[in-house]
């Protein structure tokens, strides 16, 4: 079964997750000194966001608006694949390698911001607790 039952339903559950980590305490000042950005491109449902961490605090586009423009990163998944990331069951390098991840770009500056996003993966169980939904 997929985590997400439609776009919309994967908009509604990752749009206030992606902003409450541009302004956790932890997670947002390691996005603005990561100094990047990037755009994560999932299928099955289809959803697009692109995170501009070259702000202080990061700023969140999604939607058709994050469909165009630069970033210095882009990744391709699908959204069960999301889903698992946040979850912290899906290791990237490992993703990365088996193409079950594409990405586009600077993939160093990628790998350079996993370790500050350790702290998102209890937020994001924490923020599904409080929609309800099963982590």
């Amino acid at each position: 079964m997929s985590a997400f039952s439609s776009s919309d339903e994967l908009y509604q559950v990752m749009v206030p997750f992606y902003e409450g980590l541009t302004t956790h305490s932890e997670v947002g000042p390691k996005f603005a000194k990561a100094n990047t950005s990037f755009r994560l491109v999932h299928h099955d449902p289809e959803a697009t966001f692109v995170m501009d961490a070259t702000q202080n605090p990061a700023v969140l586009t999604y939607g058709e608006a994050a469909q165009s423009g630069e970033v210095a990163v882009e990744l391709t998944m699908s959204a069960d694949d999301g889903h698992k990331f946040w979850l912290g069951k899906l290791n990237l390098p490992v993703a990365l390698a088996r193409r079950k991840v594409k990405v586009k770009g600077n993939v160093a500056s990628l790998l350079g911001i996993l370790p500050a996003l350790q702290p998102a993966y209890a937020h994001y169980r924490a923020h599904l607790e409080s929609l309800g939904r099963p982590a």
